[in-house]
Parts: C-alpha cells; sequence; structure tokens
C-alpha cells in the first residue's frame, strides 16, 4: 500500500468547527471501517487447484474450458484521470492560501499599530474635544463643515 495517503484525523479535527466535530466523527468511523475491511481483503487471489476439479467433475474437458474462460478474463482497471486536476487545485488553493495569510498578516500588524496609537493616548475621560480633535483633522474639518451647514 505505498503512494497511499494516510489521514491525520486528529489535525483535522482540531482544525474544525466545533458544530461539525460530530459529523466528522462519524465520517472518520465510516473511513476507518471501509479501510479495515479492505485491508483484511487478501492482496491477491488465491489461486484455483484446477486438478482438484478435474478428478472430482465427471468431463475433464469442462474443466479445461472454464480454466481458459477464467484465464481469459480481465479486470479493466479505471485510468487516474482526477489526480493531476486536484494535484492542480490543491497547489493553486495553496499559493491562495498563502496570499490571504500574508495579506492577513499585515492587515494584522496595522490593527496592532492602531490599537497601540490608541492605547498610548490620553483616556477620553481625561480629555477635552479640542485635545481629541488636535491630531485628527479630517474629523475637525467634517465637524467645523457640519457646524457651518447648520448656522442659520
Amino acid at each position: 500500500m505505498a503512494g497511499r495517503k494516510v489521514f491525520d484525523f486528529i489535525k483535522l479535527t482540531n482544525q474544525l468547527p466545533a458544530a461539525v466535530r460530530a459529523d466528522f466523527g462519524a465520517l472518520r468511523s465510516k473511513y476507518e471501517g471501509a479501510s479495515a475491511a479492505v485491508s483484511a481483503l487478501p492482496s491477491a487471489l488465491e489461486p484455483i487447484d484446477w486438478s482438484y476439479y478435474s478428478s472430482r467433475v465427471g468431463d475433464p474437458a469442462l474443466v479445461e474450458e472454464f480454466k481458459a474462460k477464467y484465464g481469459a478474463v480481465e479486470v479493466p482497471r479505471p485510468a487516474d484521470t482526477s489526480s493531476e486536476g486536484i494535484a492542480d487545485m490543491e497547489s493553486n488553493f495553496k499559493k491562495e492560501m498563502a496570499e490571504y495569510v500574508a495579506s492577513a498578516e499585515g492587515r494584522i500588524a496595522q490593527f496592532e499599530a492602531t490599537l497601540a496609537a490608541l492605547a498610548a493616548e490620553k483616556p477620553l475621560k481625561d480629555m477635552t474635544v479640542s485635545e481629541y480633535l488636535a491630531d485628527k483633522p479630517d474629523l475637525c474639518a467634517k465637524i467645523e463643515a457640519d457646524i457651518e451647514s447648520r448656522k442659520l
């Protein structure tokens, strides 16, 4: 079974929201049941003892006919047409997520800087309106424009 992917269900479960963990647990149980059933199967078919059947069946030609037909049976294996597309989708998704994480880290840095600036300010209860508006010229201009528009 070389080349088979092994799922780390613990890691996946920890990344899921609590609301879907029960459903994921049910999926895990089904997967483990199916995996155990497949693992219990032999890797190759047991060979048929044709001599045993030739000695037991009255017509050995019938056994030879079955043997020939059995040997001619070929079970076609479906071609893997999806793995390449899935690998492409996975690589694209990883690129998109790397870009998203980088932009999110940039936004986090911005928010942390804003939060640090707010923490460095004097508390609002100890500040006058003019002190508050001193370093916010945009807000000051907006308030003054609003006052001007309401004058009689």
